[in-house]
């Protein structure tokens, strides 16, 4: 069954080791009570004034890292993924939290354009690569770039030289998570940011695979030819060998849509840049471009530009690989869940270590947030009562004037999705997780009542003074 919150708690937090017994009971208690009320102010999340003077003391505990709070998921994520024969995909990606408005918090750093103030956080989500399911964090860095006022501008050499190098943050996943004791496939996943040398390098030397969105026009083929080839160029000039229709997320200023793409791959050698140090490294590769042949005049056209250490021979491996890349979009929307969902934006404790380790408890809270929405999806013709709480269902079936006994899992989710503000028309497709969390807290809201109204004490007729 879907556990509760405190069931959740023990789950993550139950194994975490701090130093202290008080100090991993307290941790547990704030992850149950954050699950309860995601977004809410910490205030209102702990109830009571000792409960907060608590939590306070914990993040501002020296002893207490983000690591410690953060590991057992990690780890449990992991194990998890490492199952004979099963396809994983690490999704990497990294994003801003923006604290810009919060002058009094101290040890921020700069981002966007410099001008604002926050921290940066890269974050490798596993999914199971056949259904996109989240299976969990399998690692995360947080960190802050440093001030640094420059008198003229760095030169590449310099740049390249910098130990804070945030393409360094890639590398150091794929390093952290190693690859599999089973036969699974491991796969790093990520968008153009990733499209690295020293990444494909490292995944190849880690034994384990990727699939990136490219950028670069690197230098392919026969290095003694006379007219050299390169890779954006060669791909471009390739005819289509297949068609795929895909379903385009809605985005800025642009409404969800049906793409009609073509297909083409082809292997590839790639070689390390000419200005790296040591010996020349060649990488054995597959290209596989997608693009649309009629773009709508009013989208943009889509062309995706893929590499991967994974074989393309056929259209079939060619639609799994682009399958593998749309399953990126999964993180953005794990972006949000931190963010919007869990409110890590709106925090303010005056310190960036005592984010980090609030952040610790949100960011596997946001997967909490996500898994909701592919319980939603899972089993939908199954009988709810089976896999939820029975009092749940039962206050859903009374809602609708349904039956508990027979409400499939479809049906609940749908319902719980409507109390979250899902119109459910017929073109609105699958609530997303924000639709069925809203839902979710405001049924929690009413089982707590029922299960109140049901232990009330009695009140005793007096009669009239």
């Amino acid at each position: 069954m879907l556990p509760n919150a405190q069931e959740w708690a023990e789950q993550e937090f139950g194994n975490v080791e701090l130093g202290d017994k008080r100090r991993e009971e307290r941790a547990l208690e704030i992850a149950a009570q954050l699950a309860r009320r995601p977004n809410d102010s910490l205030p209102q999340q702990m109830g009571s004034w000792a409960a907060q003077k608590a939590t306070y003391r914990l993040l501002d505990n020296n002893e207490v890292s983000y690591e410690a709070l953060s590991q057992p998921h990690w780890q449990r994520t992991r194990q998890c993924c490492d199952e004979e024969d099963k396809t994983i995909l690490f999704v990497q990606d990294i994003t801003e939290l923006d604290y810009s408005s919060h002058k009094a918090t101290e040890g921020l750093g700069p981002i966007g354009d410099h001008n604002g103030r926050g921290m940066l956080l890269h974050n490798t989500l596993a999914l199971q690569a056949d259904t996109g399911e989240v299976m969990g964090l399998a690692y995360q860095q947080v960190w802050q770039r440093p001030h640094i006022t420059r008198k003229r501008t760095e030169t590449r050499t310099e740049r390249r030289q910098r130990a804070d190098k945030q393409s360094s943050r890639w590398l150091q996943a794929v390093r952290e998570i190693g690859k599999p004791a089973s036969r699974a496939r491991w796969v790093h996943v990520a968008d153009r940011e990733c499209d690295i040398f020293d990444f494909f390098q490292t995944c190849t030397d880690t034994e384990i695979d990727f699939c990136v969105r490219i950028l670069q026009n690197r230098r392919i083929g026969d290095w003694s030819e006379e007219t050299p080839r390169y890779l954006v160029s060669d791909l471009r000039q390739l005819d289509p060998m297949g068609y795929r229709t895909l379903t385009i997320p809605a985005q800025t200023g642009q409404p969800k849509r049906e793409a009609h793409l073509a297909i083409s791959w082809q292997s590839v050698t790639i070689r390390s840049p000419r200005n790296r140090p040591g010996k020349e490294t060649r990488l054995d590769l597959w290209a596989v471009r997608i693009w649309e042949p009629n773009p709508d005049p009013d989208s943009d056209p889509i062309e995706w530009l893929l590499l991967t250490s994974v074989p393309v021979e056929t259209i079939t491996d060619a639609i799994e690989r682009i399958d593998w890349y749309t399953h990126r979009w999964v993180v953005e929307e794990y972006h949000k869940c931190l963010k919007t969902g869990c409110g890590m934006e709106k925090r303010r404790l005056q310190k960036a270590q005592r984010l980090h380790r609030l952040l610790a408890f949100l960011s596997i809270l946001a997967i909490r947030l996500l898994q909701l929405r592919d319980w939603a999806r899972t089993k939908p013709h199954l009988r709810a009562i089976d896999l939820i709480q029975p009092l749940l269902v039962q206050i859903i079936a009374a809602r609708t004037d349904g039956d508990p006994n027979t409400m499939t899992v479809r049906q609940f989710w749908h319902a719980v999705a409507q109390v979250g503000g899902f119109p459910q028309r017929a073109s609105d497709g699958e609530p997303g997780w924000e639709r069925l969390w809203h839902g979710w807290l405001r049924l929690l809201d009413w089982a707590e009542g029922v299960s109140l109204a049901n232990d009330l004490p009695p009140i005793q007729d007096v009669g009239n003074c």
